[in-house]
């Protein structure tokens, strides 16, 4: 009801709002005449019905203690005369009836009535009380009242009347208020659309002037004022917002036309740096693309007189030599291996960064990969004294299918990583499968040390190409910085993860998660199993 309040105009809100004002009026007014006429006429029907019942008592007070009941029989048989009373009872001192009338016309109100009045709780009404006592509803009055003679309380006279006399008049009354309602309504109406119009028509006009507005974009038109009231307030205070968006407007339109000019003044540096940039990039792109050429050419042309000078430097180390000789040719071929590894790693950092690494796929057990690595670098650990451990559980004891070289590649320069950064204490090489399907498992590899431990800002660095961490303390030897940058880049290729801890003074913790097929005949093997 609110909601549909809400949509209506105006014009519609105002005349019933007047309509609704005058009919409420009226409702006030007919209801407080016709409750005083209700009031009056039934203080008027007790009166009369007072008056009646004292005329009866006086007379029958002295016949009821003579016991001349036929004399008050006649008595009460004068009230046929009456039309309103239907029922009449004199009751001795002890409560017993010893006259009646009742009226043959309506015998079904009066045993409606009778029931109601002589109930068990209302014996004290005809027997010992010493008052008037008044029973009504809507359709009757009854009358309990004391007959006395010479000062004492000999009996009780009961007095049963209608209502007709009161609601006769105010089937009239109402017919009245309701003749009157609907020529209230009908005039409210009238007069509703009479002053309705000097509030409502100024306000449809200044909607529709705001809707016209709206539509044209036209902030430069101005509401008629037509009068010095609340609504000619309203639209001074419309008038004056138009001003101040027309002014607001103006300002806009110029500060657009300064933004564009500013943008295209912006924009055509930018296109002149964009320009630029571009160029810069191309050049940095070919400079790029020749350094990684010029490394790829100059590392495959190092290789091949290096694992020349190394496969003679072999062949004399198996020669007789004294043991200065052997620890000389000793040296060039450790430094000669370095070189090579260097030169190795320089190679497949051109070729990742040049994009031509590819993944060579083979079935190979992938712990004993693991074991191998260990076990090649295990002598290395040795020298050190520190202690290089190794832990593959039985569910890790697949066969699979990848790049056995990379692999090997990963764990020997993690392994490789913690023996040179730690100082003492042990290294710890772990293989676990974490998650198996039918197909593939989930591989995860892990180094830890008890080394030197890394900062924050050295973690951030560690896998960048040629970054070297300072291995004070550490006995470790410098290298190209090209290990773990070569680590993460084979990772990724391999669509795995990598992840760093470490702590200051408490170690490092490397680890590796790859997803690998499995080969179906070991599947199957290890089910059967």
């Amino acid at each position: 009801m609110t909601q549909f309040l809400k949509n209506l105009s105006i014009k519609t809100k105002l005349t019933l709002a007047i309509m609704l004002s005058s009919v409420v009026l009226l409702v006030i007014v007919s209801t407080i005449v016709l409750v005083a006429g209700i009031y009056t006429t039934r203080t008027a029907l007790i009166q009369e019905l007072r008056i009646l019942a004292s005329t009866l008592t006086s007379n029958s007070s002295q016949p009821l203690v003579l016991d001349k009941y036929f004399e008050i029989d006649a008595l009460l048989a004068s009230l046929i005369h009456q039309d309103n009373i239907h029922a009449a009872y004199l009751f001795d001192n002890k409560g017993v009836p010893v006259a009646e009338y009742l009226q043959q016309r309506d015998s079904r109100f009066v045993l409606q009535a009778i029931q109601s009045d002589f109930k068990e709780t209302n014996k004290s009404f005809w027997t010992d009380s010493t008052t008037e006592q008044q029973l009504s509803s809507l359709n009757h009055l009854s009358l309990f009242s004391p007959v006395s003679y010479q000062g004492k309380q000999v009996g009780t006279l009961y007095l049963l009347s209608d209502l007709n006399r009161l609601y006769g008049p105010l089937s009239g009354v109402a017919f009245g208020i309701i003749l009157s309602l609907l020529l209230m309504m009908f005039l409210s109406w009238l007069l509703a659309g009479r002053l309705q119009k000097p509030v409502s028509v100024p306000l449809l006009q200044l909607a529709h002037l705001m809707e016209d507005i709206s539509q044209a974009k036209d902030y430069s038109i101005r509401a008629e004022k037509v009068s010095a009231d609340e609504i000619g307030a309203l639209v001074d205070g419309f008038n004056r917002m138009l001003e101040q968006i027309e002014l607001h407007q103006a300002s806009l339109a110029e500060h657009r036309m300064y933004l564009e000019q500013t943008v295209a003044d912006r924009t055509a540096e930018l296109s002149a740096a964009v320009t630029a940039l571009e160029q810069a990039r191309r050049q940095a792109e070919t400079a790029n693309m020749a350094k990684t050429h010029f490394l790829s050419r100059m590392t495959h042309e190092l290789r091949t007189p290096l694992i020349g000078v190394l496969g003679m430097n072999e062949l004399l180390l198996r020669t007789s030599l004294n043991e200065q000789q052997h620890e000389l040719v000793d040296t060039v071929q450790k430094s000669g291996e370095q070189l090579l590894h260097l030169i190795s790693d320089v190679l497949d950092f051109t070729r990742i960064e040049a994009g031509k690494m590819q993944l060579e796929f083979t079935e190979f057990e992938l712990y004993r990969v693991v074991e191998d690595v260990v076990k090649l670098l295990c002598t290395q650990a040795h020298e050190k004294g520190l202690l290089l451990l190794i832990d593959i559980p039985l569910n890790a004891t697949l066969k699979v299918k990848a790049d056995e070289v990379r692999v090997r590649q990963i764990l020997m320069n993690l392994i490789g990583n913690a023996i040179k950064f730690t100082p003492s204490g042990s290294i710890t090489v772990s293989l676990n499968c974490v998650q198996q399907s039918d197909s593939s498992g989930t591989f995860f590899f892990e180094v830890v040390d008890s080394g030197i431990g890394m900062t924050a800002d050295v973690k951030q660095k560690i896998f960048e190409s040629f970054y070297q961490i300072d291995g004070a303390g550490s006995g470790a030897k410098s290298g190209a910085g090209l290990g773990l940058a070569i680590v993460k880049q084979l990772v990724d290729l391999m669509d795995g993860q990598l992840y760093l801890i470490s702590t200051p003074g408490q170690g490092s913790r490397f680890q590796v998660m790859v997803a690998l097929p499995l080969v179906e005949n070991d599947l199957q093997q290890i089910g059967a199993s």
